[in-house]
């Protein structure tokens, strides 16, 4: 995986607790998108693409050859789970979300929070090593 917005993410990632992660609103809200993203992404791909970021639904959209929910099919996402698996982590207009087994990068657009890459997993216990995912944009 390319150090893109992801990467970036995890490089202001110690500046959560300064920013107001925890506990927060917008870890709450963020924390909701998420495990609605997971849960239509079983149920409802098509609902679930309008729960993407841009560049992240397009990519989708040129996995599944034209058709963003079938893209997220062949993503082969964690099936949702009750909700998040640990507390969200809020950056600014940044969030990680870790549920159903896998960790979902989101950021804050005008309209609410997006999924910016989903189906991510850690490949390394070296912080500084992106994570590895299944879904994101480029």
């Amino acid at each position: 995986m390319p150090l893109g917005s992801v990467g970036a993410f995890l490089i202001c990632l110690p500046l959560t607790f300064v920013l107001g992660g925890c506990g927060s609103p917008e870890a709450a809200s963020a924390a909701t998108t998420a495990s609605r993203f997971v849960e239509l992404a079983s149920e409802d791909p098509g609902a679930a693409c309008a729960m993407l970021a841009p560049l992240t639904r397009d990519k989708a959209a040129e996995e599944g050859d034209g058709d963003c929910a079938e893209g997220l099919r062949s993503a082969e996402l964690s099936p949702a789970s009750s909700g998040p698996d640990m507390d969200p982590e809020v950056a600014g207009h940044t969030a990680l979300v870790t549920t159903g087994g896998q960790t979902l990068f989101l950021t804050l657009f005008d309209d609410g929070w997006k999924v910016l890459a989903a189906g991510c997993t850690r490949v390394s216990k070296d912080e500084a090593v992106p994570y590895d995912c299944a879904l994101e944009g480029d």
